[in-house]
């Protein structure tokens, strides 16, 4: 079958791994697009020519867009923003743009937006839904009341947004974003065992507890390590503990969490730098329990591959998956609140591990790239005015 040409206008953060995946494989499921971006300047270093050759055109700006600006600096930069819109779109027309994570002040640009695009398409992220305060919101559902169509996974995290902006369920497009490393852990997992994977990673013969997946204090280290320090009596001799630190880029947070650790005198491993997926597979591989505790969260890749490689989960009870929770079968432990953190990792170290359905691992292996961007190229081939 012939694809079909179409054009798709990117806004979003160019050097994200979700656009850089997205773009990858539109690209290479659809050799026929034209694709383009606009957007904030970002660190080009990471980004590898074969992503770059993807773009028709992209175009990149800097204004000072930070939520803590004062009222004059946020009006200089809506009209900054209106300028650098209006320097790249004029005399085209795009079929689509997509915005990937919805800004709220985007708002500014949204009549413009709207003139050169036939459709306008949303696609949020999490953050973007769960954080955002009340000033922004009334932005927010401006650009959501335009949109011609906002997508996301049948999923809890979409029925979320939907609810929270109001949106009609004729706007809502059930395709979703896949998980790079899912793929590789479906081909790696029989391959590489855990074992090996601690040989690999220098920590063989060692208990392994993961904290957290970002170098946020929203993923809450220093209180899992406090947790932590107040029963490692009753955890193995041989624990040690993975810090997977590697983005956003923040050093200051990384010196906090070492001394934390430091000062509790638990042993432990951080990653700070790009983990290639390899690398990235053995530390799931590796890890023998993921703590999960963040206050927010939409739907977690990171969480999907350590249910794939069937790894011991300790998921905060507010954050709630009820597409992943089949045959009455919770695949995590659940800590009640924070106060009783240290109790829980206990009793998840001392439990048999939870037998993952079937059901779990085959909806989990659909959320594969190759898989959910012909989701993708199919509606935007079909909804091409």
């Amino acid at each position: 079958m012939k694809n079909k040409e179409y054009s798709i206008l990117i806004l979003g953060n160019f050097a994200s791994v979700y656009v850089v995946q997205f773009v990858k494989n539109l690209k290479k499921v659809n050799p026929a697009v034209h694709i383009f971006f606009w957007g904030y300047t970002q660190n080009m270093e990471t980004l590898d020519k074969d992503y770059l050759s993807c773009y028709d055109e992209y175009y990149m700006f800097d204004i000072n867009h930070k939520a803590s600006s004062s009222v004059l600096e946020k009006v200089t930069a809506a009209i900054q923003l209106k300028y650098h819109f209006k320097k790249f779109a004029l005399h085209r027309h795009f079929d689509y743009i997509s915005i990937q994570y919805v800004r709220p002040e985007l708002f500014f640009v949204l009549h413009d937006l709207k003139k050169h695009s036939s459709k306008l398409v949303l696609t949020p992220w999490g953050s973007d839904v769960y954080r955002i305060n009340k000033y922004f919101k009334k932005l927010a559902q401006k650009i959501y009341d335009a949109a011609d169509y906002v997508t996301g996974p049948d999923d809890r995290f979409t029925r979320d947004f939907t609810k929270i902006f109001n949106i009609p369920q004729q706007k809502i497009v059930h395709v979703d974003l896949g998980v790079e490393p899912i793929e590789y852990i479906i081909e790696h997992k029989n391959l590489i065992a855990a074992d090996e994977a601690k040989r690999l990673l220098g920590v063989e013969g060692k208990y392994v507890i993961t904290c957290g997946y970002k170098a946020m204090s929203g993923h809450r280290h220093v209180e899992m390590i406090e947790a932590i320090r107040q029963v490692k009596d009753r955890l193995p001799d041989n624990l040690v503990l993975f810090f997977p630190l590697t983005y956003p880029q923040d050093p200051a947070y990384v010196d906090l969490v070492r001394a934390k650790v430091n000062e509790c005198v638990l042993n432990a491993v951080y990653f700070d730098h790009f983990l290639e997926l390899p690398e990235l597979f053995q530390l799931r591989q590796a890890t023998d329990l993921f703590v999960h505790i963040q206050p927010t969260d939409a739907s977690s890749g990171t969480l999907y591959e350590y249910i794939l490689c069937e790894k011991k989960i300790l998921n905060g009870a507010w954050l709630q998956y009820p597409e992943i929770e089949k045959e009455g079968v919770k695949p995590y432990f659940l800590v009640d609140s924070m106060e009783t953190l240290g109790e829980s990792i206990v009793r998840a170290y001392e439990s048999d591990p939870i037998k993952i359905p079937k059901t779990v691992i085959e909806d989990l292996s659909k959320k594969q790239w190759k898989v959910v961007i012909k989701d993708w190229d199919n509606f935007l081939t079909e909804k091409k005015a």
